[in-house]
């Protein structure tokens, strides 16, 4: 089931079959066709390039990575190995970036159950304890493996051939089941030497001790959102076999489906990357009717009046996902501890074109004062991101112990 080209997919050849017929449907039809041909061959095209030039290195592309962001990076490397692998550690190394990349996670409940360890790593990551974020991320890929099927066995306990995803990008013969030969390789004798690979049982066993540096904990974020992509590639192809046989219409619709995904996912792209940084502050005219401003200004307010409830609905969808019904308990949980009398908006700086960070002052009771940054994301109803004009809707990503507990005391005045 690995597939030489991305061209091999079973729903990129049968969406191919449809545009044949498609063509034939007069002016409309061949003018739909050649656009959605486009949109195939860039798919095809990058994934094919990307394993081709990083594949021999155990990079997966996974369906979190940006086409674009993608196609620059091997445009820049021009053929260079080396150099791209380079540019995708920067394009990791992005706080904002690497966040929005993790959130879906939230959607696997067995890896939403470990998702305040990936967070931690993350925070590791930034930090500089490469160390730490690979122990971390091989015990959280080790445990969801393992629980996400009923045969209960790790990550490192499956043969390669078991991680071949049906109808995935990570399916490539240069990809997840590729990767996996170095991942579970024996190191007996021990190494001091420098290494760059995600060695799993070296690394774990202790045989291996020269790891610690940015590329081995970059790819073990790398191989966790391959083993998600391949965890949703086996529930689809389990729905696939079950409920639903091969027909023209079924897989067109699905490939259909992930066009569409990408053409969302080049469009976030493109706004980001038009997007300049811009700051806000008392004073200016739009510091008050920036969306950021007024939203802030809300939860700000039913946090004040301790209304929980309507709180809780300004959070991301993947938090509601993450705790289902109990999501409003967790929120009071959280919240009512620091009850607050008071608060003053200070600045708004929008990063991105569907992120930014608000800064404010908090007013405790007790007479304790505050400073802290609250973290917004525009997101659609499928909790990705979604800059304006695009449908969506700002919500706070929860972070409590940003704005919460481990606020900055400021000064009494």
């Amino acid at each position: 089931m690995s597939y030489a080209s991305a061209r091999d997919l079973p729903s990129f050849l049968e969406l191919d079959r449809q545009l044949k017929v498609l063509r034939l449907l007069g002016k409309t039809g061949r003018e739909r066709a050649a656009s959605i041909k486009i949109q195939m061959r860039e798919l095809a095209d990058t994934v094919d390039a990307f394993y081709q030039l990083l594949g021999d290195k155990h990079w997966i592309f996974h369906g979190q990575m940006s086409l674009i962001a993608i196609r620059d990076v091997l445009d820049t490397a021009d053929g260079d190995a080396d150099r791209a692998e380079q540019l995708l550690i920067e394009y990791y190394h992005d706080p904002e970036r690497l966040e929005l990349m993790l959130l879906p996670l939230r959607k696997l409940p067995a890896m939403r159950r470990r998702f305040d360890l990936v967070d931690k790593a993350r925070q590791d990551y930034f930090d500089g304890r490469f160390y730490s974020t690979i122990h971390v991320l091989l015990s959280v890929m080790d445990g969801f493996v393992n629980e996400f099927e009923t045969i209960r066995r790790g990550l490192h306990a499956r043969k390669p051939e078991e991680l071949r995803a049906w109808d995935s990008v990570v399916g490539h013969h240069l990809g997840l089941a590729h990767a996996h030969k170095t991942f579970t390789k024996g190191r007996t004798a021990t190494q001091e030497e420098p290494v760059f690979e995600l060695y799993r049982n070296g690394i774990v066993h202790g045989s291996i001790l020269n790891y610690d540096n940015i590329t081995v904990a970059t790819k073990a974020f790398n191989r966790l959102l391959a083993v998600a992509d391949w965890a949703v590639a086996r529930e689809k192809e389990q729905r696939h076999q079950a409920e639903e046989p091969v027909t023209w219409s079924s897989v067109g619709r699905q490939f259909k489906q992930a066009l569409n995904a990408i053409s969302v996912q080049a469009a976030v792209d493109r706004a980001d990357k038009q997007w300049k940084p811009t700051e806000y502050r008392p004073g200016n005219e739009e510091f008050t009717n920036h969306p950021l401003y007024q939203r802030t200004h809300e939860l700000l307010t039913y946090w004040k009046r301790r209304n929980y409830g309507s709180l809780t609905d300004l959070m991301t969808h993947d938090l509601h996902n993450k705790h289902g019904k109990s999501v409003r308990s967790e929120i009071r949980r959280a919240f009512e501890p620091f009850s607050l009398d008071d608060f003053e908006i200070r600045a708004v700086h929008q990063d991105r074109a569907a992120a930014g960070t608000v800064l404010a002052v908090l007013a405790h009771s007790g007479g304790e004062r505050v400073s802290a940054e609250l973290r917004w994301v525009r997101e659609n109803a499928q909790a990705h991101p979604s800059p304006e004009p695009m449908p969506g809707q700002w919500r706070l990503v929860f972070q409590p112990h940003v704005f919460l507990g481990r606020a900055t005391p400021l000064p009494a005045e």
